[in-house]
């Protein structure tokens, strides 16, 4: 067990940022790679066609992986700050994200904003760039549907600064025991919402951008957070790539038989099919984050920890990389036959990791030494 002197010392994990990088990675091959059927893919892989798409589909579960990973250390330092000063400081918390958050968000918006004003028909996506400017990006896409927006993706920050809005009073006025209940409470929260989603045929939009869905991500996070306080978990590299694999499997199995259905033309497939893909998704994410746990620093790649301390930027300009490679070189290739597709995706990939390191570097980074003034527990590199 940790001392109570050890808890007030910094808090940093490259296996985590290892594990942003992934979940970014995953989310941008959901967004490049086909996943919808395609005459001319199933023509290159034929009998192989449905096992990629179910791939494809699966790597979706990367936004899960980032919402489960920022709810486990989120609670974990608000947890070692409780216990290291009696308390937890709220303003400060909200100072801290503020600060990490909001700048990149609103560029992004502003971002959003000027490409809505270019010639042709883009009200709608002006008016969804200010539903996104007050964190009510969810809302919007529960309501209005999607866009063609290069800024959609920040639907899901709104997401999560509507989980910042009770995550350090929970963790500030809640001990152990009823943090285990309010974690319960919030998957039971979910799963209703997938049981009406499914009575009443929602599409598949509407679900994934629903915020009460997303809140089980939150739950999971959290309760690994307390699974593990004070643990170092003994972990061999066979468990590891045991858990590695039923990660994916969950996952994978998930977009193959429950919610592929929904990318493949299909109606909703129903509430029970929707909790349990929900929940092997999350499972998965779990699974994930296990297997990452205090893996021997020595294995980490420094360039993927540091993809990893820039991964905000990398998610929130990645579709705005895939816009601008798409209308200035390639045009719209989608099928992943052309022999083009891959020189796309890497180019995408190149140009969003340069923006990203840009950004971090001129733009973040003096918003994040602010951040340090407020900071109890150092969860940063030295």
């Amino acid at each position: 067990m940790e001392s109570k002197d050890s808890l007030s010392k910094r808090y940093y994990r490259p296996e985590l940022d290892i594990v942003r990088f992934l979940a970014f990675l995953l989310v941008f091959l959901d967004h490049t790679v086909p996943n919808s059927p395609d005459p001319r893919v199933a023509s290159v892989l034929r009998g192989f066609a449905p096992m990629f798409y179910a791939s494809a589909g699966a790597c979706r579960f990367g936004l899960s992986l980032f919402f489960t990973l920022s709810a486990f250390l989120i609670s974990e330092l608000l947890l070692r700050e409780r216990e290291a000063t009696g308390a937890v400081r709220v303003k400060q918390f909200y100072i801290r994200r503020i600060l990490r958050i909001w700048p990149l968000y609103y560029l992004a918006v502003s971002i959003g904003v000027v490409v809505a004003l270019l010639p042709g028909d883009h009200r709608g996506e002006l008016v969804q760039m200010g539903w996104f400017a007050i964190f009510m990006g969810s809302c919007y896409s529960l309501i209005r549907g999607g866009t063609a927006t290069p800024m959609g993706q920040l639907w899901s920050i709104s997401v999560e600064e509507q989980f910042y809005l009770f995550a350090p009073w929970v963790v500030k006025l809640f001990n152990r025991r009823v943090l285990y209940v309010f974690c319960l409470i919030l998957i039971l929260i979910a799963n209703g919402w997938l049981y009406h989603l499914g009575r009443v045929f929602a599409n598949d939009l509407r679900v994934w951008t629903n915020p009460f869905v997303q809140f089980q991500c939150f739950a999971a996070g959290i309760l690994l957070s307390l699974f593990v306080r004070g643990q170092v978990l003994r972990t061999t590299y066979w468990q590891r790539l045991l858990l590695l694999v039923c990660a994916w499997s969950c996952w994978f199995y998930a977009s193959h038989n429950l919610h592929f259905r929904f990318r493949n033309g299909s109606d909703n497939p129903g509430s029970l099919a929707l909790i349990g893909a929900y929940a092997l998704g999350t499972v998965g994410c779990v699974l994930l984050l296990l297997a990452f746990l205090n893996v021997d620093q020595k294995l980490l790649p420094r360039w993927a920890i540091y993809l990893g301390r820039i991964s905000y930027g990398l998610y929130v300009f990645h579709e705005l990389s895939l816009y601008l490679v798409t209308h200035i070189i390639f045009g719209h290739i989608s099928s992943f036959a052309s022999p083009l597709y891959f020189l796309k995706a890497i180019l995408t990939l190149g140009l969003n990791v340069i923006i990203a390191i840009v950004c971090y570097r001129y733009f973040e980074t003096p918003f994040l030494r602010m951040k340090r003034r407020y900071t109890v527990i150092q969860s940063q590199p030295v």
